[in-house]
């Protein structure tokens, strides 16, 4: 998150400050126009927006003045934005409320958030991103309750065709579904059931339901859903490096890790019913060591070449991302396209050179 956790979110964490887009956006948005970026997403903070309960669809006006001279800027320096509405943290009153864990909630206050957003900015944007990585957000808030989990999915899937509902007919509405090769993590069957379960999550919950309206999710009944067929405009997805155990690069890595990048787009593809992709890439972990500036590059160029080759196979690519633009900290800028100080790294200049 560029400007950090809220303090009225459900996860504050005063050490995580941003990297200082809150004051030097309008410097960055043309850094980034400079770069060769064109379109940008940013992360709209509802905990900031609403950071009290009983707000209703009232937004704080400091905070919407922000967003506002945010979209400006960006018009300044010729740079479409697309805004995110939900990405890991909530308003802590709401999650006090449970959250999206209680449908209840979700029904009660999201839909009023997703229209004041809205009704406030919605005019001025590109694209809206209504929920990142909807299945990651459901793991990390019930990571170990098989039951609960499937019902909070069902409460996300309802969150998302609330928020078509809303922004149908304006600027496009795009999925942002994580989505990564899906491996058993031991031997024991326990461990496959659990990768065929996440892999029916990653690739087939929202996929197929936003084909057919039907919510398919492992050990819950299907069932329709009115108006989720077809509650889509553009099929996003952010695909995070697969690096599985790899501990160095060698001869073979560049043209194996492009493979994986591939398989996955066309995958993405065949549930899309012709619908057009915007694809994200996003910082992967290490299980071995830590990425380094070369890893990174490399990284890079696979991903790109990767959307390259699927745009050449036929898929309708309109969009690429890469996250994050501006890099979160200097411990972690080799993954960024700029670095601290705002000039490309060696992976934004790869970037920039195979893209264009």
């Amino acid at each position: 998150m560029a400007l950090g956790p809220a303090p009225t979110c459900d996860q504050p964490d005063p050490s995580r400050n941003g990297n200082g887009f809150h004051t030097r956006f309008a410097d960055d948005l043309v850094a980034l126009h400079t770069a060769g970026i064109t379109d940008v997403r940013i992360g709209v903070d509802w905990a900031r927006l609403q950071p009290r309960s009983g707000m209703g669809g009232d937004l704080n006006g400091e905070w919407v003045e922000f967003y506002s001279d945010v979209l400006t800027a960006a018009q300044r320096a010729d740079v479409r934005v697309w805004f995110t509405l939900l990405e890991r943290t909530v308003p802590q009153w709401f999650d006090d409320e449970r959250g999206f864990v209680d449908p209840k909630t979700a029904d009660r206050h999201w839909p009023r958030f997703v229209e004041a957003v809205a009704d406030a900015l919605g005019n001025r944007v590109a694209g809206w991103f209504p929920i990142d990585d909807p299945i990651g957000y459901a793991s990390r808030r019930l990571p170990d309750d098989a039951a609960q989990h499937g019902e909070l999915v069902d409460t996300m899937v309802v969150a998302w065709r609330n928020a078509w509902r809303v922004l149908a007919g304006g600027p496009p509405m795009a999925t942002s579904l994580g989505i990564r090769m899906v491996r058993p993590v031991d031997n024991t069957v326990p461990a496959a059931q659990a990768a065929r379960r996440e892999e029916h999550l990653r690739f087939t919950t929202f996929l197929r339901g936003l084909r057919d309206g039907n919510v398919v999710i492992p050990g819950r009944a299907d069932r329709q859903l009115a108006d989720l067929a077809g509650a889509v405009d553009v099929i996003g997805v952010k695909i995070r490096a697969d690096l599985a155990t790899d501990t160095a690069i060698d001869d073979e890595s560049l043209r194996r890790w492009q493979e994986r990048a591939t398989t996955l787009l066309h995958r993405v593809a065949e549930f899309g019913n012709d619908a057009p992709l915007v694809v994200s890439s996003f910082r992967a972990s290490r299980t071995q060591r830590t990425e380094n500036a070369r890893d990174a590059e490399v990284l890079g160029e696979a991903f790109i070449r990767a959307v390259q080759a699927a745009a050449h196979d036929g898929i309708d690519i309109t969009h690429v991302f890469g996250e994050p633009g501006v890099a979160a900290s200097k411990s972690t800028q080799e993954a960024a396209l700029l670095d601290w100080d705002r000039h490309p790294t060696p992976l934004g200049e790869a970037w920039r050179a195979l893209a264009g």
